[in-house]
């Protein structure tokens, strides 16, 4: 549960990456639907890389988020993965880098300027029109560090906000929400 939890905190964590929406789309679901399946499939990717780079431990939610308000409303979709990194977040991030390499994942310079912690790497790689957001160390809440043995991934797509009729079009599409699970 509490990882769970946390994989909804990463994806909500990463929502400030929206941009703009586009114009009030005709067929919101069925675009929502489109990216949601792109989303889906990169993260089931990514749960293949976590397993190849020895990281087993992991768990992905997929989540609708209400991205623009009133008068322009919008809804997006995004994933999250939580994985267990052990004692040694740093050779974890390194493996998962080596095989985001090996899979046509690019990084970005979003961090080359960032004064970060050596022993909790953060990275952001895109592969075609999905960004991807790594951070390990965890985070202090309450002056209690937590999830120092966890690394969060968050994925998100361009151009993801899909512009609505109404602000109460996202309980239309709560459904999309799932735990995505690694294909088999």
């Amino acid at each position: 549960m509490r990882r769970r939890l946390a994989v909804v905190a990463i994806v909500g964590l990463f929502s400030f990456l929206s941009a703009g929406c586009s114009p009030t789309s005709s067929a919101p679901r069925v675009e929502l639907e489109q990216k949601a399946a792109a989303i889906d499939s990169a993260t089931q990717d990514l749960l293949e890389a976590l397993d190849v780079a020895g990281l087993h431990e992991s768990s992905a939610r997929g989540v609708v988020d209400v991205c623009q308000s009133e008068p322009a409303p919008g809804v997006s979709y995004r994933a999250g993965i939580g994985v267990k990194v052990g004692d040694d977040p740093v050779a974890g991030f390194d493996a998962l880098v080596k095989q985001l390499d090996a899979t046509g994942w690019q990084p970005t310079d979003a961090y080359r300027d960032v004064e970060i912690d050596p022993g909790a790497p953060a990275g952001r790689f895109t592969r075609d029109d999905i960004t991807l957001d790594i951070k390990t160390g965890g985070a202090v809440v309450g002056g209690e560090s937590q999830g120092a043995d966890e690394m969060a991934l968050g994925i998100t797509i361009a151009d993801d906000c899909v512009r609505v009729p109404d602000g109460g079009y996202v309980t239309e599409v709560k459904d999309l929400e799932k735990d995505i699970l690694p294909r088999e």
